[in-house]
């Protein structure tokens, strides 16, 4: 499916629903990138099998009334020293739901540093 162009000499531009479906698939993409950063990041926090990382993090969404992607987006951003507010009260609301031990904000640093 083609759109057409804006201008004589100009290529096409795709279609509305071409658009709407790039746009999704670019959400799956960066949800899926940050799934796999969470559960990395839990494997070591929580020293524990990618398999284990992962039903937690199912259950924290779970508890947390959250999807798995929004919940590992803010670990992610948690870690990376980025979260704005709302994700840090994110945070604070799940924290219970985590394993022992929480969730540190970052920006993380090697302690021998």
């Amino acid at each position: 499916m083609t759109g057409t162009p804006s201008h004589p000499g100009e290529p096409a531009q795709p279609a509305d629903p071409l658009r709407e479906e790039i746009a999704n698939l670019q959400d799956v993409v960066r949800s899926h990138h940050d799934v796999g950063r969470a559960l990395g990041l839990m494997t070591v926090r929580f020293a524990c099998s990618t398999p284990e990382a992962w039903r937690t993090l199912q259950q924290v969404a779970r508890d947390a009334g959250s999807e798995v992607s929004t919940v590992a987006r803010v670990l992610v951003a948690a870690h990376d020293g980025s979260a704005g507010a709302d994700d840090l009260r994110m945070i604070a609301s799940f924290e219970d739901c985590l394993p022992e031990g929480g969730w540190p904000v970052g920006p993380w640093q090697d302690p021998s540093s």
